[in-house]
């Protein structure tokens, strides 16, 4: 599961920040190219212009307002990406490419995510309701789910600091879907040096059975992991041995009970986990996608999610 390309979406938000430095952390995990895109959405002009804003900055609704708004968006926008290539050379020892759009946000981020295998945005998580609405929230912070949804690759919803991660957790159900996303969190987990974790959630206490099955196809698909074990006698040291399928099932699969969304949040919350998960349910960004748990944990979580497709 090679990922070779990223695209992080910026606009110099606390969001975006957080998107930057994990677009740089998978970029080193996955041995990819890294590129930056940072979209002027025009329709920010009327937030610009709108009562609350526009006497605090002297602004009378107007076309030469507008242009002004545009301009200095641009600016603001191009010093975002020059820092960025300098932070970008920091961790990478290269410069990766710099787009500066103008248009629709989301429209702008998936057109030059096209090409990419992952593209990274920056999410506020379900703390946002803590923070007073700004710009910087109608950009990037209010538009992770909606790139989630409409983007044909990978998405990884950027919601803390790689530095907060302990544990590469991924949502598996033996779909082939959850197999994917099962391989990409193993790369990543090997790439990184984290832990390795899988759970299975099922609805009820009769289903935990037949489930044993279900983890064991997926621990035999996991040909690279191994797992740290203590050698025999004094001075024990651990050693990474490429453990079999039952000691794998044990150590990295879990099966838990309960509503599947909630459990996985809930586990992804408690091991500091980047969660990943395949993309169940989404189709086109029109249609209503609420009853998908995907979506679900996108629009509720408060770790970093990545969407495998």
């Amino acid at each position: 599961m090679r990922t070779t390309h990223i695209l992080v979406a910026l606009d110099g938000s606390e969001y975006s920040q957080n998107a930057s430095l994990a677009s740089f952390w998978m970029a080193k995990a996955t041995d990819a190219e890294l590129d930056a895109v940072s979209v002027v959405d025009p329709r920010i002009v009327d937030l610009f212009l709108s009562p609350e804003f526009a006497e605090d900055l002297g602004l009378k609704p107007s076309i030469d307002a507008s242009a002004k708004i545009i301009r200095s968006l641009k600016r603001i926008a191009s010093v975002v990406l020059k820092l960025w290539k300098s932070d970008c050379q920091r961790h990478l020892g290269a410069e990766g490419k710099t787009h500066l759009a103008l248009g629709n946000t989301i429209e702008e981020i998936l057109k030059h995510g096209k090409n990419s295998d992952l593209i990274v945005v920056g999410h506020r998580g379900v703390g946002y309701k803590d923070h007073q609405p700004s710009a910087s929230h109608f950009r990037i912070g209010s538009v992770a789910e909606r790139v989630a949804v409409g983007a044909k690759k990978s998405v990884l919803i950027s919601v803390n600091s790689p530095d907060s991660i302990e544990t590469i957790l991924v949502a598996y159900d033996g779909s082939e879907a959850s197999k994917g996303a099962l391989l990409l969190a193993e790369q990543v987990a090997i790439k990184t040096g984290k832990q390795l974790k899988a759970i299975h959630v099922v609805s009820s206490q009769e289903k935990l059975k037949p489930s044993t099955s279900t983890i064991e196809l997926g621990a035999s698909l996991l040909r690279n992991y191994t797992l740290d074990e203590e050698s025999e006698g004094a001075g024990k040291t651990a050693v990474a041995v490429k453990p079999s399928t039952e000691r794998l099932m044990d150590a990295v699969f879990s099966i838990k009970v309960g509503p599947v969304a909630k459990t996985i949040l809930d586990e992804a919350q408690a091991q500091n986990a980047l969660l990943i998960l395949g993309a169940y349910g989404f189709s086109d960004p029109e249609e209503n996608t609420l009853g998908s748990t995907t979506t679900h944990v996108v629009r509720s979580t408060r770790s970093s999610v990545l969407v495998y497709r």
